[in-house]
């Protein structure tokens, strides 16, 4: 009996922590996304077209484990070339020196995100709002923060540069996955 009751117990456990699972992100139907606002009047939209996630989901608890991201700088895209090459250059966000922006998360709890945000070779502790849905194989992640710019010396050398762009900027990410 005592032999059963061992048995039964690991059982239960590997089954409860087999719940938790790396992510593989789906690139096509994820986005990462930001809204900045010009002369304080007009939003400007643009989003980053590479990135990747490390994502461990624990469906029982429904607790994010790990999340973990990387955005390729360079492939920035506000609709503009010109201002997307500005945005690029050694003024801003010098893709040469600093190619990567990353996050990592921190903690997890009641639908927060903490973690360190990484631009420019400066890190900054941020918390994302965010909801999470499980609908069988696919997992989606929405999620929002708000940062400064100036934080993460996100500026450039202008007299008007305060009146032209605002500091504060939404970040939006909507992530699908699926089970690896």
């Amino acid at each position: 009996m005592k032999k059963l009751l061992t048995i039964s117990t690991l059982v239960a456990f590997l089954s409860l922590t087999a719940l938790a699972a790396p992510y593989a992100l789906d690139i096509a139907k994820s986005k990462v996304d930001f809204q900045i606002y010009h002369l304080k009047l007009s939003a400007v939209d643009g989003s980053f077209d590479k990135f990747e996630a490390v994502i461990d989901y624990d469906v029982a608890s429904n607790k994010l484990n790990t999340f973990e991201g990387k955005v390729a700088v360079a492939s920035v895209d506000t609709a503009n070339q010109k201002r997307d090459e500005h945005l690029r250059a050694e003024d801003i966000f010098n893709i040469k020196k600093y190619p990567n922006m990353t996050f990592k998360m921190t903690k997890f709890e009641n639908g927060k995100i903490y973690g360190d945000l990484t631009i420019k070779g400066k890190t900054k502790a941020v918390v994302l709002d965010s909801i999470i849905k499980n609908n069988g194989n696919i997992l989606e992640i929405l999620a929002n923060t708000k940062v400064k710019r100036s934080d993460f010396n996100v500026v450039w050398e202008s007299n008007l540069r305060d009146s032209l762009v605002s500091d504060e900027l939404e970040v939006k990410l909507t992530l699908v996955a699926t089970p690896k």
